[in-house]
Formats: C-alpha cells, sequence, structure tokens
C-alpha cells in the first residue's frame, strides 16, 4: 500500500529546501494553510506550513489529516537548546513531545490524560539511521517541549530545564504530536538548534536561523528516501 508523508513546517524558511525538492502536483488552500501536494524521492508528500504557535499547529494537523489522510507526519524546524550536549546546528529527535506552558497535574487529569506524547519508533529508527548514514551533523534523541513564547531569558531556560528535562524548545511541535495522538497517526518532531534559548538567543536565532532550518530539512529529505 503506497504510503502518504505528512510534513509540517512553522516557517516558510523550515520546509523551504523541502518544496525546492518536490515535483509539485497540485497546491490546495485550506483555513489559510497551503498544502503543498507531489512527490519527494519518489514518495507521496504533502508539506505545508502551519505559521508559528500551537494553535496554527494543531488546526493545521488536523486538516492534514482529515484532507489528506497522511500515513505519517514529521515536524521540521529549529529550536532552542536546552540541553547542555546540545549545540547549535545539532540535530533533535524527539522520544516524545509535551508543553512547558501547560501543568503536568493538567496533563494527566484532562482529556487525553497525557502528560506527554511519545513519537513513533519507526520513524525515530528512520531518523537516526539517516543521520548515522550522513555523518553530517551531530544528532541527539529526547524530549522537545513547547509553549506560546520564544524562550530567551536564562532564568526561564533554567526552570524549564529543572521541571521537564528537555532537550530543546519551540513552539508547536507538542501540539502537532498532540493532534497525531488523538488520531492515532505516527509522528516525529525533528528541530535543529538556532539558538541556546538564554539571554543571547535573539542574536545566535537570526545569525542561525536559516542554516539551522535547512540542517532539519536535509535529515527530513534523507528520512523520506528511506520510508
Amino acid at each position: 500500500m503506497v504510503k502518504t508523508i505528512g510534513i509540517i513546517g512553522a516557517m516558510d524558511l523550515e520546509i523551504e529546501l523541502l518544496r525546492d525538492n518536490m515535483k509539485l502536483i497540485s497546491k490546495e488552500n485550506i483555513a489559510g494553510f497551503n498544502y503543498c501536494i507531489g512527490r519527494i524521492e519518489g514518495k507521496n508528500v504533502i508539506l505545508t506550513c502551519c505559521g508559528v504557535g500551537k494553535v496554527n499547529a494543531a488546526c493545521c494537523t488536523q486538516i492534514l489529516i482529515d484532507r489528506f489522510k497522511v500515513d505519517y507526519i514529521i515536524n521540521s524546524g529549529i529550536a532552542g537548546g536546552l540541553h547542555k550536549e546540545v549545540k547549535i546546528c545539532d540535530l533533535v529527535i524527539s522520544d516524545n513531545v509535551t508543553y512547558h506552558d501547560v501543568r503536568k497535574n493538567q496533563m494527566r487529569s484532562c482529556f487525553p490524560f497525557k502528560e506527554y506524547f511519545e513519537g513513533d519508533k519507526y520513524l525515530i529508527d528512520v531518523a537516526i539511521k539517516a543521520c548515522e548514514i550522513t555523518k553530517k551533523e551531530n544528532y541527539h534523541v529526547g524530549r522537545i517541549v513547547s509553549g506560546e513564547y520564544f524562550v530567551s531569558d536564562k532564568n526561564i531556560k533554567n526552570n524549564i530545564i529543572e521541571e521537564y528535562n528537555p532537550h530543546c524548545v519551540e513552539m508547536e511541535g507538542a501540539a502537532i504530536g498532540h493532534v497525531a495522538y488523538l488520531n492515532k497517526i505516527p509522528f516525529v518532531v525533528i528541530r535543529s538548534i538556532s539558538d541556546n534559548a538564554d539571554n543571547d538567543a535573539n542574536m545566535d536565532y537570526d545569525t542561525f536561523e536559516k542554516i539551522s532550518a535547512e540542517v532539519s530539512a536535509k535529515l527530513v529529505l534523507n528520512m523520506i528516501d528511506m520510508i
């Protein structure tokens, strides 16, 4: 059975390289989201940009599932590093995702009664193999946390680290994983580090955002070839 891979980036720069490598068949605009339908590495792919933030990401993901019946979801993009071993331009592969701006007790006690959402083992394994084959970037497998603000304060960063022990922080991955979980769709979040989520984050982000976005997208291209 032919599989369809849904790929989501928050910003245009995060999907630019993927779009450049896509044989475009058609486009659809639904609820303001543009969906590119085509093939990459001979595989059926739906590529979309969800915009920044959890609500945008969740809406875009649900449409991707309902309208395009995707079999897998890969979220590609950039993030702020939160682990001492994670450096700028390193890759992080999510083994699970959660929110850093929602209380753990609320996650456990309210539907869907999950403190975090686990990435798909098959997709994680594919991502690891793709990293090991290319041997171009350092990679890590770990927790990715999401919230509704760009983390650029050392004190906030340290609080998130103490509470969640994550590898990196961004603004969409947990919402994408949340929706994928509800719909029983395998997912993984791939992030390349653009900054260290500290007081220098804005300066680092401006310098490395495009480079890091391409690092993540290149890994996803290699993953598509292997799926």
